[in-house]
């Protein structure tokens, strides 16, 4: 998937060579970027696929439980269930860069996401607790700007790091629920990002993997 991904970031042949560019093009180079952004909550959309993350904590398990006969062993994970709306955090994100290249950007970014799901007990319909799922992630990005004007820069990004989930999700039905931290492989990439400004500017990125569609705003000396 990462090579298909990385296919289609479009980043023409002139970005390889200076001479080559536009002759609006505008360098960057030895400049620093420092913004915050928020997107949808990744936490959320995570929690979604908690399926594939309890392999984790032991799906193999779980799946041959769910395949007895007569399904004792999904019990205890059928004592408390969802209701309600769920509290979510969006995705923050603090990023720092430095423009090493006219058309490369170097730097590193920190995600935050959390979601919170009251549960309640299915015999007698009081409240259980509350279920959370949090996800923190330090990565690092390369960025790369394929296009470059005085106003205007657009780029995509590929990069990777570690992921922290910290969650109750796994322990339905135990008294108290049982926190369990992990951490993940984070995988980053960006299809289409947009900054407009100079010094001070706005950004939106399209396709990230940490909140899918993301606004924020940044400084550049």
């Amino acid at each position: 998937m990462l090579s298909v991904v990385l296919a289609g970031i479009p980043l023409p042949l002139s970005a390889w060579s200076d001479s080559e560019h536009h002759p609006k093009w505008v360098d960057y180079t030895g400049t620093h970027e420092m913004d915050v952004s928020v997107g949808f909550p990744t936490a959320y959309l995570m929690y979604g696929y908690m399926g594939m993350l309890s392999g984790l904590a032991g799906l193999v398990n779980i799946l041959e439980d769910a395949l007895t006969d007569d399904g004792g062993g999904m019990e205890p994970a059928a004592a408390a269930k969802r209701f309600g709306k769920s509290k979510v955090v969006p995705n923050l994100r603090a990023e720092y860069g430095y423009n090493f290249l006219s058309w490369l950007n170097v730097g590193a970014a920190v995600n935050y996401s959390d979601c919170r799901m009251p549960m309640r007990y299915e015999d007698t319909k009081r409240y259980a607790y509350t279920e959370r799922f949090g996800v923190t992630s330090v990565t690092v990005r390369l960025k790369f700007y394929w296009l470059n004007r005085k106003w205007v820069r657009m780029y995509s990004v590929v990069g990777a790091g570690v992921g922290i989930v910290h969650t109750n999700a796994f322990s339905a039905g135990t008294e108290p629920p049982v926190y369990v931290t992990k951490a993940i492989f984070a995988p980053d990439l960006c299809l289409i990002g947009l900054t407009v400004g100079r010094k001070l500017y706005g950004r939106i990125e399209y396709g990230s993997m940490y909140g899918g569609l993301t606004a924020g705003i940044g400084y550049r000396f």
